[in-house]
């Protein structure tokens, strides 16, 4: 009997510490789960509070470039256009398909269809020009430039962004693939191969373009620090790529939306819903880092001269955007130093570099008058939109919301204190 007894005793013990362990674990479990939530909830919120960058589906009307409405047809030429398409097809037959003469007629050709409006056959007879080029000159000869300087503003005019883009492409090719020595027309041709791509990915989704973004942004920051850390170029070239590279960082915060950035909250979770996006790692750590980094791509512009209104204005909306208002104040202090005149009026962030479309790509915009107080912290406040034209009369709630999720430049009068204000600006954007 007593040996049952302390059988008995030990069961009772054994399970009254096993049920006292689960209870534990239940409590563990329950702690750990509801902190995940916690940690998941406050990452939405984080995201949510993230300004979205001005520029991005709006955009102010002062910057505006209109290639496309610009094109003026003469029908009168039609006759010309005829007879100039006849004799190249003669030569054609005379001479053979590649004869360096050839060329000049070829670009005549493309020119008269141009001016009557045939897109069409103005590129087929730009593109043959550009073979007979190669052929003749070789693959890279630099008689195939002003040909290309045809092609890429006859795909401004038709709005065709993919060709625009693939002969932009090549264009940098051409010239030297953007590698040093550079060049003026090098470094001219690499800013509008950038403009073009920046323009796309402002434009569409990145779902699956993580490995090009990724490309896209190593050889900009690439040539970037290259040509600035060259003195032959500094001077004139660092500040416009600087500019296009820190219009990538400013889109790569609004196009990445990731909600918990530690995969150790996210392991806990079945279900896709729950997890952040499923970019790139190496996209994703870029990211963790923006502030670090577009702080420091600034600062070496700024290094080159530190009276440069521009990149002083470039760094202080970087720290402003990011909610880093003391270092910016300071920053901005500097500028208006030097361009008083700016800082009588609030403007929407970034102002340097600003996000802007390519409008030759894209519908007609909409123009809407804009009126908003912007408080001495960047915030609006009793927001309103107008529209400019009578015939639009529906502004989207979209794009009231976006203003709203926006951050402002103050403005500075006295170039001390950031003071509230009311803005009134023209806008457009983009249905």
């Amino acid at each position: 009997m007593p040996h049952i007894a302390f059988i008995r005793l030990s069961e009772a013990v054994f399970f009254a510490l096993y049920s006292g362990y689960m209870k534990t674990r239940r409590l563990e479990f329950l702690s750990t789960s509801l902190l995940t939530l916690l940690l998941l909830f406050i990452g939405v919120q984080v995201s949510a509070e993230t300004p979205l960058p001005f520029g991005v589906r709006v955009q102010d009307v002062e910057s505006l470039e209109r290639h496309h409405s610009n094109m003026v047809l003469d029908s009168g030429l039609a006759a010309a256009a005829d007879v100039a398409e006849q004799t190249l097809l003669e030569m054609q037959r005379r001479l053979g398909p590649y004869h360096p003469e050839l060329t000049p007629a070829l670009i005549e050709t493309a020119s008269l269809a141009l001016a009557i409006g045939d897109i069409e056959t103005a590129e087929q007879y730009l593109d043959l020009a550009l073979h007979n080029a190669r052929v003749n000159d070789g693959l890279f000869g630099d008689q195939q430039l002003p040909i290309l300087r045809e092609l890429l503003d006859l795909f401004l005019l038709s709005g065709n962004r993919k060709g625009f883009e693939e002969r932009a492409a090549y264009q940098l090719r051409l010239l030297g693939a953007g590698l040093p020595p550079f060049e003026a027309g090098e470094l001219r041709a690499a800013t509008e191969f950038f403009d073009v791509s920046l323009d796309a990915f402002l434009d569409t989704s990145w779902d699956g373009k993580d490995r090009d973004v990724l490309r896209f942004h190593d050889r900009l920051e690439s040539m970037t620090e290259q040509v600035c850390a060259n003195s032959s170029v500094a001077a004139d070239w660092c500040q416009p790529l600087t500019f296009r590279l820190g219009r990538f960082y400013y889109l790569l915060e609004y196009k990445l939306d990731v909600l918990v950035n530690d995969p150790r909250f996210e392991r806990g979770f079945a279900d896709s819903s729950w997890r952040s996006l499923d970019t790139e790692p190496r996209l994703e750590a870029l990211q963790r880092r923006l502030f670090t980094r577009g702080k420091r791509v600034f600062e070496r512009l700024l290094s080159l001269d530190p009276s440069n209104h521009d990149a002083l204005s470039a760094l202080a909306d970087w720290h402003w955007f990011y909610k880093k208002r003391d270092r910016a104040t300071t920053l901005y202090q500097r500028a208006c130093a030097l361009e008083p005149q700016r800082f009588q009026k609030a403007g929407p962030l970034p102002e340097y570099p600003r996000l802007s479309y390519e409008l030759a790509f894209r519908e007609a915009p909409v123009l809407v008058q804009l009126s908003t107080t912007v408080t001495n912290k960047g915030k609006p406040r009793d927001l309103e939109l107008h529209a400019v034209e009578s015939t639009k009369k529906n502004i989207p709630g979209s794009l009231r919301r976006a203003l709203r999720n926006m951050v402002f430049r103050p403005v500075f009068a006295d170039c001390h204190n950031p003071l509230e204000s009311v803005m009134e600006m023209e806008l457009f954007y983009l249905p």
